[in-house]
């Protein structure tokens, strides 16, 4: 019985999967980075697995007003990540999306969490802020229209384009989210 392995014995092709499982596990884990901290003043990690309570209840709120809206809310796998100010670099952010039947790459909007109340303020202005200058606006297109709203901790975006965006539920997206928390203001650029 040359060449059959023994009852219990594992296959030598099997401890090779095994091994190259093993040390792949351990360069993805070294990839992922510390785990994120307790909440602190320091900036979040832009990555979460989670969405964390202040995010659901904003996404709550989203979505009561796309359905009022005949819209429908879908996390997205998609990165996205608009044009936005340096200090946004580390602040933590969801995607998501509105289903636009005309437009299935339209919809995305952005909601970043900020440790609390004040800092989701500041960030609002330092976005808002950037967007309306040289350097935010010339990444995007002439006619784009902002929803900046702050909810509670959170920051919720949505740039649109009325040309570029061919689903005729765009501008009602807009004004869903629009509904949403309180207005950033949006200084004139």
């Amino acid at each position: 019985m040359t060449g059959a392995p023994r009852p219990g014995a594992a296959h030598p092709a099997s401890r090779a999967l095994v091994a190259v499982l093993v040390v792949t596990g351990g360069l993805l884990a070294g990839c992922a980075g510390p785990a994120p901290a307790d909440r602190t003043l320091e900036s979040l990690a832009t990555a979460r697995s989670t969405a964390s309570p202040a995010v659901q209840a904003t996404l709550a709120q989203i979505d009561r007003a796309l359905r009022a809206n005949g819209l429908v809310l879908l996390p997205t796998l998609t990165t996205v990540r608009p044009a936005e100010p340096p200090s946004f670099a580390s602040v933590a952010r969801w995607p998501f999306q509105a289903v636009l039947p005309d437009d299935p790459a339209g919809g995305y909007f952005v909601i970043y969490e900020f440790p609390d109340l004040a800092f989701a303020a500041d960030g609002g202005r330092d976005l808002a802020a950037y967007i309306t200058s040289g350097p935010g606006r010339v990444q995007y297109p002439p006619d784009v229209r902002f929803v900046l709203r702050q909810v509670g901790s959170t920051i919720v975006f949505y740039p649109w384009s009325p040309a570029s965006s061919p689903d005729p539920k765009t501008p009602g997206l807009a004004a869903a989210l629009a509904s949403v928390g309180s207005e950033v203001p949006i200084p004139p650029g």
